[in-house]
């Protein structure tokens, strides 16, 4: 894979949102509210308040009881805990950040769902047992597109950045092994900052056919990111810069 974006935009915005998480004058939170409920967060975990998307995603994804659920890269563990309240008989919550493995481990206990909640350090799917099928997994994905050799510096890059779309491609290549026959994949992005065309060719190439299920879009102000060529390159006549959080729905063909 070669280095040059096809995304100039949605790496600047993401570069911000970094700079804005690890700033040392941002107040931190022990606790948030988010979809009619309070979490624990740990200082060491992405905030799921700093954009819509975390929260948008999570009340999209459908839930069903009785179902084996896997919430990858589970930050707080919003969604695997929703899928538990909902009736799910398994849920797993998984996330490369241990912090983020205690975080959802934390909100489970704070919910009442550690009955069927699993949570494991696990670097995409190598911690899962070999022989664990699941019916539904879930991903928010870090789905700003950075340079192929672009190291991470620290958790919370983890959870925006993906270099060349290297775990995107990794993750359709091994999920095939662990969805069950008639399972779906629900993968949260943005069409205006990540690439969901390398995302699409991905799944393709592993046997998997998507669709866009749920999109909102939403208007940022263009003065929020400073003075950057490539944002004024975006902005409307209102100073306002568009984009979109959206969901995709995955199944084998």
């Amino acid at each position: 894979m070669d280095n040059e974006l096809d995304n100039e935009l949605g790496y600047e915005l993401g570069t911000w949102v970094v700079t804005q998480i690890q700033s040392p004058d941002r107040p931190t939170q022990s606790t948030f509210s988010l979809l009619g409920r309070e979490w624990d967060l740990l200082p060491e975990v992405f905030p799921p308040y700093t954009d819509p998307g975390p929260g948008l995603f999570a009340s999209w994804v459908p839930y069903e009881r009785g179902t084996r659920f896997l919430e990858l890269g589970c930050g707080a563990g919003i969604a695997a805990v929703l899928a538990a309240q909902h009736g799910a008989a398994r849920v797993l919550a998984t996330d490369i950040n241990p912090a983020a493995v205690e975080n959802a481990r934390r909100n489970a206990e704070r919910h009442g769902v550690t009955d069927r909640f699993t949570a494991l350090t696990s670097d995409l799917f190598d911690a899962l047992d070999p022989d664990e099928r699941l019916d539904t997994v879930f991903w928010n994905t870090p789905f700003i597109e950075a340079p192929a050799d672009r190291p991470y510096a620290g958790h919370i890059e983890r959870a925006v950045f993906d270099p060349g779309y290297g775990l995107v491609n990794r993750f359709f290549r091994d999920v095939v092994r662990h969805l069950a026959p008639d399972g779906r994949i629900y993968l949260g992005t943005s069409e205006a900052m990540g690439n969901p065309f390398k995302m699409l060719r991905a799944a393709d190439e592993a046997g998997f056919e998507g669709k866009r299920m749920r999109t909102e879009s939403v208007e940022l102000p263009a003065a929020d990111f400073g003075d950057s060529p490539v944002v004024e390159a975006h902005t409307d006549q209102r100073g306002i810069v568009h984009m979109d959080f959206t969901l995709y729905e995955f199944r084998r063909r």
